[in-house]
């Protein structure tokens, strides 16, 4: 087998630390944060005599215990069914800010394809292959609709003259940062194939810019 360049083994290094230092990255702040708001605890601590190396032990403890017990909490309330309709209500009242709007629906969307791609919510339940920006240049995209609105239908085939013509919706992600955006595309049936990809691994793909699963049969 052989050796691949130290730059592609540098950039794959990358791609699975950056995730994980982000992800520290918060949890660290979150225990800071809820550290600062125990800090009565230990001053009252410190009145009944414990050392300071003890109370900061306690407060660091207790600050990831509530961290856990809180991530849990809103775990499982937004599985059921009262939570669902709670952050229903959330994203309907964020998607209707104009501007802020289409950024957190797709970054909500894209997030529920990493965390859980087989959710209905998702929406994308298929990959496709299309060409795009240009000709022999061809982009990953998800399947969200087997046809656009019929007002968008018919407009396409006016301007093509084909009154027969079918079409296929797609969003094409942005790498490697899908949550950023990217692009709403009608795309004639016949210019969209099937590819042997999942949502998770094309998502996976898509996050990675081609480096972790490069040797993904396209």
């Amino acid at each position: 087998m052989p050796r691949e360049p130290l730059r592609t083994r540098f950039f794959a290094g990358v791609a699975v630390l950056v995730p994980l230092a982000v992800s520290a990255w918060v949890l660290l702040a979150l225990v800071r944060f809820l550290g600062s708001t125990l800090a009565p605890v230990g001053t009252a601590l410190r009145g009944y005599g414990f050392e300071s190396d003890v109370i900061v032990v306690v407060l660091q403890a207790a600050s990831l215990g509530i961290l856990v017990v809180l991530i849990l909490a809103i775990g499982t309330v937004t599985r059921r069914q009262i939570g669902r309709r709670i952050v229903d209500r959330v994203d309907d009242f964020l998607v209707r800010i104009p501007g802020l709007g289409s950024v957190y629906q797709t970054a909500r969307r894209m997030s529920d394809l990493v965390l859980d791609p087989e959710d209905d919510g998702a929406q994308f339940r298929e990959v496709k292959l299309v060409e795009f920006p240009g000709q022999d240049t061809y982009t990953l995209g998800f399947l969200t609709s087997e046809s656009p609105p019929d007002g968008v239908v018919s407009s396409a085939r006016a301007i093509t003259g084909d009154p027969d013509a079918a079409y296929r919706t797609l969003f094409l992600p942005m790498a490697p940062n899908p949550v950023m955006g990217g692009h709403l595309t009608h795309v004639p049936a016949e210019q969209v194939h099937d590819v042997d990809l999942d949502v998770e691994e094309a998502v996976q793909y898509i996050l990675t810019t081609g480096i972790v699963d490069s040797s993904a049969d396209l």
